[in-house]
């Protein structure tokens, strides 16, 4: 019983040092001072020098400019203008509210005020009557990308709010 108590101690200690072992320094990239002679004989080349030779360093002296240069002044010319670029706006486009006889005004003056952020109950309500009496009413003129989601958020309204985009500047 106390022969596999040793075996297995000693197992242990072995597996202990064969995970250790590959995190010791190796001689060969140590500096010639700290190796011993026995170590650069080993891994010397054939020719007899050495196999490490420590890395040359290169030290630049920084150069001041010229005496003459801190002298000089900046002169000024005429400033010099960049040439203007032309940017056109965004195209914008209308959302309109398409009249429809199975509307209500409960359920499309909330909903307009919901999705459509800048629009209050007071401007729902008139483009409410608006679409109700013309057929067509403006909800607000907003570029492509709004406009598209504000037109494709009535549409998934319950029940189905009718909208279209129009571009600015067509009737």
């Amino acid at each position: 019983m106390l022969s596999i108590a040793c075996l297995l101690g000693v197992l242990c200690a072995l597996s202990l040092l064969s995970s250790v072992a590959p995190f010791t320094p190796s001689l060969a990239f140590l500096p010639r001072s700290h190796a011993s002679p026995t170590v650069t004989t080993i891994f010397s080349s054939p020719g007899g020098a050495p196999a490490y030779a420590p890395p040359k360093v290169d030290i630049k002296k920084k150069t001041a400019p010229p005496k003459g240069a801190q002298d000089q002044k900046v002169q000024v010319g005429q400033p010099q203008t960049r040439a203007e670029v032309e940017v056109e706006d965004a195209p914008r486009y209308k959302v309109m509210l398409l009249g429809d006889e199975s509307y209500t005004e409960s359920h499309v003056v909330p909903r307009i005020t919901n999705v459509v952020d800048d629009v209050d109950t007071k401007q729902a309500q008139s483009v409410y009557t608006a679409c109700m009496s013309a057929g067509k009413g403006l909800v607000g003129v907003y570029p492509m990308e709004i406009a598209e989601h504000y037109v494709e958020q009535f549409l998934r309204s319950e029940p189905m709010i009718f909208s279209e985009m129009v571009k600015e500047g067509k009737s």
